[in-house]
């Protein structure tokens, strides 16, 4: 597996490099830091400017983050790129062939109120791989949310996280969310055929949500503690979630995009606003062309 880490010093990003020593990964990857900074605007060999000083300092925390991670990663490698960050991460991780990128949730940027920063975002958005979008206090990872939906994506995190070395003792909670048709089920008591119709609808979604939902607890209940499945009614964002809250999950793992209409894009409304909304680090996962 690589792994690309992304820093820009800010105390998200240095919790995201605390997670990393509690999330499941391999302990043979390559994984290499980097961090973005502008472009000079200026010859630094005729004018010495204060990039020169951003540059070193740049420098200066990727050794430090290297020798953080030296523990479990001995060979870690640096690099400072130049650019937009969101690009540069995008363009890097796509060029180098990562897995996985792992980001803080929020950076330096001006609006640190956000829960989710425009950078964690915009990498979320683009990358080619994999995401991992750290937040919350790091600590060891026993209860993981998966949600599944029977989209290509879905699959692809849950083969993602399969594929990791998971520890014995972890549970894992997969959830398939059956969406109401919303508008229609405001005017089912006044109509019982259309009750029938909804009630009908919904035990259909949740055979179709059954399977995918059995084939992972089948492929994870030899490895892992426990395997719980849930299907509640409700929006799918909002159901994940709460789900993922009430059970303390300590990670979300979600596809890039589900079954919506949208498929164009490359973070489907629902993975962004689990992003948005969760209390634990969230890994996001498309599939690879």
């Amino acid at each position: 597996m690589r792994i690309l880490v992304a820093t820009d010093g800010s105390p998200d990003a240095a919790n995201a490099v605390d997670w990393l020593a509690h999330v499941p990964l391999p302990a043979d990857a390559t994984v290499e830091v980097v961090s973005v900074i502008p472009r000079p605007i200026m010859n630094e060999a005729v004018v010495r400017t204060p990039w020169s000083e951003l540059q070193a300092h740049t420098e200066r925390t990727l050794a430090e983050v290297c020798g953080r991670l030296a523990g479990r990663w001995p060979a870690a490698t640096a690099r400072v790129l130049h650019g937009d960050a969101r690009q540069a991460i995008a363009e890097t991780a796509d060029r180098d062939g990562a897995d996985l990128i792992v980001v803080g949730a929020r950076g330096l940027g001006a609006i640190t109120a956000f829960l989710v920063g425009s950078v964690s975002l915009g990498v979320a958005r683009h990358a080619p791989c994999a995401v991992l979008v750290c937040k919350g206090t790091p600590r060891p990872v026993r209860t993981v949310t998966i949600a599944l939906d029977g989209s290509p994506d879905a699959a692809a995190a849950l083969a993602f996280f399969s594929a990791l070395p998971l520890p014995g003792d972890l549970t894992v909670r997969l959830v398939g969310v059956v969406q109401p048709l919303g508008q229609y089920a405001a005017s089912a008591a006044a109509s019982a055929a259309l009750a029938i119709a909804l009630t009908q609808y919904e035990e259909g979604l949740r055979e179709e949500l059954q399977r995918p939902l059995e084939s992972a607890a089948t492929t994870l209940r030899p490895r892992v503690k426990a395997v719980v499945t849930t299907m509640p009614v409700g929006l799918p964002a909002d159901v994940i979630v709460r789900e993922a809250r009430t059970s303390d999950s300590d990670l979300i793992v979600v596809g890039a995009r589900g079954l919506g209409p949208l498929k164009r894009v490359l973070l489907g409304s629902v993975s962004e606003s689990v992003l948005a909304h969760a209390h634990c680090p969230v890994l996001v996962v498309r599939q690879r062309p």
